[in-house]
């Protein structure tokens, strides 16, 4: 049988039309019977979207689509058989086949038309995959949650700062502490891992949705529910929840508020904020963001979807972009690729960030689901930025001048390097796994006071946070008590052969910890705490001068601090013959406030 044609869509710029896919009725393994239909986005009959992870494209399943066989993946097989109903049509509508993925130009057209298939949709239908893992139960524990947040807010109180210190937070969620709870809850734990929460189309399929469900093999539940339900376990660190990757959903829940709320951002804070988010195409990275930029810089030529250019290209045209339109010089702190981690485009110049770099590492001083335009710091004081452009590959030229050169770098903090961080409700701070080696490069083992004049262990906790939090000094040294004191059980740990059962060391850790904890507490301050994301795929370092600085985890021995006009922060050079290369920004502790900068001793950097 002759296999499905599309039908091309009318001539630009008048048209305006998209397809929808009418799924006939049926159940368990009847054939897939479709037909598809163009429609006009403003006037189209209701139908709702699917937002769901593409999955494995070389596997492949064949639909009857308007009496014709079309070849589609397996996964989006997988999904319109389960919303399929047993009785009646239903009218959807799915990327990967009312777009014709082989037309790169209906494939640009349509994606630009992206922002309005899904703010029309009736709704949106997140589908997180099959049954596994128990997350039939994991679900039904995110509803009993979600449950008593609303009951906890009805009642006054609010889910951004719930504590167990509240004798209502107490009543009501104090049940999801008790052990028996806890299958549940890893079940729940699960679910937030799942590929969905981290594929950046979902982004604006989630944002300018009317009203979104999940779905999760049989069980489902509304996204508002759901994200409360997380917010809660979150707040209150219940079982197994995971702060790096609650900040997935984070920034989900944030665009889809900022969106309802017309808030709109500028291309650098949209393409940050989303960069920890995966695409199968890299130049979807930019593509798949754009409905939710500021119009006036959506019009840009760099941001028009053309799947015929390549990805160094989009990317270094978009720095580009970002950099001619910008006040100051943010888009050099994106975090850079670090070695070992995957492979960006090629040729791709330094100071150009790599948005297929997908770490969640966080601007200097803010947390996980920052925005980089929040950066608190003035290297340079209030000064603009000079930039200019050269060649191609392109470098780019700012005025700076250096102040000092690393001379010891201490110990990356690689999370993915780290053992268990949770020893049956016994919580290590990440950091704790590398305290002792950064002590001894920031030089914590002396009685000198720091170049400052004050006394060395407050530079370095000070470091360590960024001078971020608004916590007093006496409270920043009881922070480093504490992380020091887990240091040490981190230290017991490593002594511990490898092949014990890992209840044998949760009962170290529990020995250990009533030992070192005897009469203190172990709890940071959530101001503290939150400021410890920045840490994360950085190393602290020492410079010549004797300077203490929080770098980026391609910082080395010999590399030059620079201040550069326009840069809230010092930035970390390497010489290349005549140029330099960027190696990531850095917190340089006493070069917060314009302190080091001078515009007499500045000239043209280029950087490639």
């Amino acid at each position: 049988m002759e296999s499905y044609c599309y039908v091309p869509f009318g001539i630009e710029p008048d048209c305006n039309q998209f397809r929808i896919l009418t799924l006939s009725p049926g159940t368990g393994d009847q054939p897939l019977e479709c037909v598809l239909q163009h429609g006009d986005i403003g006037s189209s009959p209701p139908y709702e979207a699917i937002s769901y992870v593409w999955g494995n494209s070389t596997e492949k399943v064949e639909i009857i689509c308007n009496g014709k066989p079309l070849v589609i993946t397996a996964a989006l097989g997988n999904v319109i058989r389960h919303f399929r109903s047993s009785s009646e049509t239903r009218s959807l509508w799915a990327d990967a086949v009312c777009i014709n993925q082989n037309d790169n130009k209906e494939r640009s057209r349509q994606v630009s038309r992206m922002k309005d298939i899904y703010s029309k949709a009736s709704r949106v239908l997140i589908w997180l995959g099959e049954e596994r893992d128990e997350s039939e139960s994991g679900i039904a524990v995110a509803s009993d949650i979600a449950q008593a947040c609303h009951q906890y807010v009805s009642n006054g109180g609010s889910l951004e700062d719930v504590t167990f210190n509240d004798e209502l937070a107490q009543r009501l969620f104090g049940k999801f502490r008790d052990p028996s709870e806890f299958s549940r809850l890893a079940a729940f734990a699960k679910i937030i891992g799942r590929l969905w929460f981290t594929r950046v189309w979902v982004v604006q399929e989630l944002a300018l949705a009317t009203e979104a469900a999940v779905f999760c093999g049989d069980a489902s539940i509304g996204w508002t529910d759901l994200m409360a339900a997380i917010t809660a376990q979150d707040r209150l660190n219940l079982w197994l929840s995971d702060h790096e990757r609650n900040a997935y959903v984070f920034i989900l829940e944030r665009a889809r508020r900022e969106w309802n709320a017309g808030i709109r951002r500028n291309l650098l804070s949209v393409l940050f904020r989303y960069r920890i988010l995966d695409a199968t195409d890299p130049r979807d990275k930019i593509f798949g963001l754009s409905a939710l930029i500021r119009s006036e810089i959506r019009e840009a030529k760099a941001l028009q979807p053309n799947y015929n250019v390549d990805t160094t290209e989009l990317y270094t045209a978009v720095a580009e972009e970002i950099l001619e339109s910008s006040p100051d010089l943010n888009m050099l702190s994106v975090p850079p690729r670090i070695p070992g981690t995957g492979k960006g485009p090629c040729n791709l110049p330094s100071w150009v960030p790599d948005w297929t770099n997908t770490r969640l590492t966080a601007p200097l001083g803010l947390a996980n689901y920052s925005d980089i335009n929040e950066l608190a710091f003035a290297a340079s004081g209030p000064l603009r930025p000079q930039v200019e452009f050269s060649g191609r590959p392109a470098a780019l030229g700012i005025q700076g001048h250096r102040i000092d050169r690393i001379a010891a770098v201490g110990t990356v903090l690689r999370l993915e390097y780290l053992p268990r961080t949770n020893y049956h409700g016994i919580r290590i701070p990440k950091c704790a796994f590398v305290l002792d080696n950064w002590s001894h490069v920031a030089g914590l083992q002396g009685c000198k006071p720091y170049i400052t004049g004050e006394p060395i262990r407050d530079a370095f906790i000070q470091t360590i946070s960024t001078e971020s939090t608004h916590e007093k000094i006496e409270t920043l040294r009881q922070q480093l008590d504490i992380l020091e004191r887990n240091a040490t059980i981190a230290r017991w740990l490593g002594f511990l052969p490898k092949f014990l059962p890992e209840w044998v060391a949760d009962k170290v850790v529990l020995v250990a910890h009533a030992i070192l904890f005897w009469r203190q507490t172990d709890e940071m301050t959530l101001d503290f705490r939150i400021h410890l994301s920045s840490l994360a795929d950085r190393r602290i370092f020492r410079t010549a001068k004797g300077y203490i600085g929080l770098g980026s985890a391609l910082a080395e021995v010999g590399d030059d601090i620079a201040v550069v006009k326009g840069a809230r922060v010092p930035l970390i050079l390497r010489a290349r013959e005549s140029k330099w290369t960027l190696q990531g920004d850095c917190f340089l502790k006493g070069v917060k406030q314009g302190e080091a900068y001078r515009e007499d001793k500045c000239s043209l950097m280029w950087i490639v």
